[in-house]
């Protein structure tokens, strides 16, 4: 029970098979680096007017995540941290995982399965429509937890662009970290897929950020990939003018999402989902 409830709610921010080992050599551990976490963590929280009053702890292991808890703290693990070569990359890491709870992903997923499970186990039918629902089920939260990457990675580049950092460094450090898989069977959408549908959004809604470029080696190796892609698009009008209604579509939706979760006085946006994600925590703590 103590397992699953730690697995129960930690919402995962990125797991990847690397397509290169990492080259950084930073002691993240280090108090100095601790800090540095936290200064990147506390300026998106201040310059987007979210609470500051958060914690942003570094977790030592290979382990290529992080996750959210119900006290109050962020903890990035240092086999993620490995990949962050500037300020930039880390604070793309830092708001993915803030773009999660922004947007109420924890709490959903968490109710969502929970009511779910159980109806599936409660149901009166054959066992196996039990086993073909929950199969069902599974694949439908894997489309859900891909659908919330999307969406953190696009809310993870807003705050970064209002606190004053590039948000190419967001395409530069996910194409570093990578993933090479079937889509349709995991939980994160392929590095390919996704590094694109991010530069597709930074193109569109904040072109002049777009035309800045990045230095690293990541972003020159993801532009090899992104670039005929641009030109083959450029070159169809009618493949042009449907990608220009897809991203006006998206950032309609994106205004609004943005006005909502700024609300923070309504109980709307972070203070809904860091409400919800302390209370199942208590929860968790006290089926221990």
């Amino acid at each position: 029970m103590r397992k699953f409830c730690s697995i129960f709610f930690m919402f995962i921010i990125m797991v990847f098979v690397p397509v290169g080992a990492a080259t950084n050599t930073t002691d993240w551990t280090q108090q100095a680096n601790v800090t540095r976490v936290n200064n990147i963590g506390k300026a998106l929280l201040a310059k987007n007017n979210l609470p500051t009053q958060v914690t942003f702890t570094v977790i030592e292991t290979d382990e290529i995540n992080a996750f959210a808890n119900g006290n109050n703290q962020i903890c990035v693990y240092t086999g993620l941290l490995k990949f962050v070569n500037d300020d930039a990359e880390l604070a793309g890491v830092i708001a993915h995982e803030i773009g999660h709870i922004v947007n109420n992903h924890v709490a959903k997923q968490s109710i969502v399965s929970a009511i779910t499970s159980s109806a599936i186990a409660n149901a009166n039918v054959d066992e196996r429509v039990k086993v073909g629902a929950a199969i069902a089920h599974n694949l439908s939260m894997k489309k859900m937890s891909r659908t919330e990457e999307y969406e953190a990675d696009i809310t993870g580049v807003d705050l970064m662009t209002k606190a004053g950092y590039n948000p190419l460094a967001m395409v530069s450090v996910l194409y570093k970290i990578g993933g090479n898989y079937v889509d349709f069977i995991q939980d994160h959408p392929s590095g390919d897929k996704r590094t694109m549908y991010l530069y597709n959004y930074i193109t569109y809604t904040y072109p002049e950020k777009a035309k800045l470029g990045y230095t690293t080696d990541s972003y020159k190796q993801f532009m090899a990939y992104a670039t005929p892609i641009v030109e083959q698009r450029n070159a169809s009008p009618s493949k042009l003018k449907a990608f220009k209604k897809e991203q006006e579509e998206l950032k309609k939706k994106r205004i609004a999402k943005l006005n909502k979760y700024k609300n923070v006085q309504n109980g709307l946006g972070w203070q809904a989902s860091y409400t919800m994600l302390q209370v199942l925590s208590a929860v968790s703590a006290a089926a221990q």
